[in-house]
This record gives C-alpha cells, sequence and structure tokens, in this order.
C-alpha cells in the first residue's frame, strides 16, 4: 500500500510534513510514501526522505518516471520472453548450424537483462560492452529494441 500526499503550496514544503507522512506510514504500514509539491521542499525535507521510504517529487515528475519504468517493464517482460522462446528453439535444434548465431543474441540478452537496473536507476551512462556507453534513456530503448528486434525475430 502506497500513501500519497498533495501540497499545492506556495512555498517549499518543510521537514515537518515529511515526518508526518512518515508517522502514517508506520500507522497504516504502509510500503511507501510519495509527497507531491509542484513549489518543491526545503532542504530538512529532502534530508528525512533520503533516510525513510518517501519520494519527494512533483505531479509531472512523477508522470515522467511513471513513464519512463513503464517502457523499462515492457523491455524486461521482451526480454525474458525472447530468451525462453530462444533457449527452447535452441533445445529443439541442438544439432542445427543456428546454434552459434542464436548463442550469440542469447548473449546479448544477457547483458540487456544486466543493465535493466541501471536504466530503471537512470544511472547514465551506462556501460554495455568494452568502451561502449549508453548516454542517455533514448539510447537506451534503442540498443534494447535493436537487440530484441533481432532475438524476435529468431522466434517469430
Amino acid at each position: 500500500m502506497w500513501i500519497v500526499e498533495c501540497k499545492a503550496w506556495n512555498s517549499n514544503v518543510p521537514k515537518e510534513k515529511v515526518l508526518a507522512l512518515q508517522s502514517i506510514i508506520t500507522d497504516v504500514g504502509a510500503d511507501r510514501g510519495f509527497l507531491l509539491s509542484e513549489k518543491g521542499f526545503q532542504s530538512g525535507a529532502l534530508r528525512i526522505a533520503e533516510k525513510a521510504n518517501i519520494t519527494l517529487t512533483s505531479l509531472y515528475d512523477l508522470g515522467q518516471t511513471i513513464q519512463t519504468d513503464s517502457v523499462i517493464g515492457r523491455i524486461s517482460w521482451r526480454v525474458e520472453k525472447a530468451t525462453l522462446r530462444l533457449r527452447k528453439l535452441k533445445k529443439d535444434n541442438f544439432k542445427n548450424h543456428y546454434i552459434p548465431p542464436m548463442t550469440a543474441i542469447m548473449g546479448e540478452l544477457f547483458i540487456l537483462q544486466n543493465i535493466l537496473g541501471e536504466a530503471l536507476d537512470h544511472e547514465y551512462p551506462i556501460q554495455y560492452s568494452h568502451g561502449q556507453f549508453l548516454n542517455s534513456f533514448e539510447e537506451f530503448v534503442k540498443y534494447a529494441d535493436d537487440i530484441l528486434l533481432r532475438a524476435e525475430s529468431w522466434t517469430l
């Protein structure tokens, strides 16, 4: 369960409001709290939230985060689905000459799966190969889509 509190104030939200939200979260046994403010937060509020299960954000930023997380979730689902299909295909065609290229794309899927967390945490640049980096969310999505289209073409 999440608790969401919105403040439409003309000033930055003080730490007391974050502490009050933290108390409510504890009282009701919620997993997480969100405090939204379009104006911003005082430095004490930011410090308290860092140590608690509270996210301080604006409605716009929350929307951007949800949109980004949704794209990464879809990529993760496609990686899992393609990996399972390729494993089955590889097992069914063990003595077939398709195995080396299939193994290569499975390796790329493995790398993609390992960097999903960094993309989710917005930890750019992301190194995905020796000397190769993804410098933005857009680059990550293009990289992921290229690999997934090749992997999915094997399983059509």
